[in-house]
């Protein structure tokens, strides 16, 4: 075995043990964020209507007061919002109450992280930035190494100038191609 190839094997097996837990992080992340117009891959929604009595009031903190005295409700409130004359919005952490005064109907609209997701979307859109950044940054490098080396593993007609080198082509063509279509025909 050439000493070149002996420098990519030991590259790509220690540096690819090393890269499991991130590309596991990706992995399951990228999945979660491909399929968002299905769902949410962050929160847990859950929708609750409740039915009291029409309130009268006309400002929208009293309403907020009058709806959260109703419902038993002592969590702070983080605003209130009145779209128009007929309904009030009203912010809570982790939740929103939707109210129509006319009717007195409470929306109430809640939603929770889920587990484990939350955070392998908040490392996988870099919403920490700072020195996540230069994680990430550092491992985008390394998947270009073990790429890279990964070609030169292995020899013969299974390797780059065979099979190997037919499904390196392939998955370089694919986005190619794939662009094309979906940007410019």
């Amino acid at each position: 075995m050439s000493t070149f190839r002996k420098i990519c094997r030991f590259l790509h097996r220690e540096f690819g043990y090393f890269a499991v837990g991130l590309t596991l992080v990706y992995a399951i992340s990228g999945v979660a964020v491909n399929h968002v117009h299905h769902w949410n891959p962050n929160y847990r929604l859950h929708s609750e209507t409740f039915r009291l009595e029409p309130i009268p009031e006309t400002d929208p903190e009293a309403i907020a007061a009058t709806v959260l005295d109703r419902l038993g409700i002592s969590d702070p409130v983080k605003n209130v919002w009145r779209p128009d004359r007929a309904h009030v919005q009203i912010f809570l952490e982790g939740a929103t109450l939707e109210v129509d005064t006319g009717t007195g109907e409470v929306v109430w609209n809640g939603f929770a992280e889920r587990p484990f997701l939350f955070d392998v979307n908040f490392l996988h859109l870099n919403h920490g930035k700072g020195a996540w950044t230069v994680i990430a940054d550092a491992y985008s490098v390394l998947l270009a190494v073990l790429a890279i080396t990964g070609i030169f593993l292995v020899k013969g007609r299974k390797g780059l100038a065979g099979r190997g080198g037919a499904w390196m082509v392939l998955g370089i063509v694919f986005p190619v191609v794939y662009l094309i279509f979906v940007r410019y025909l």
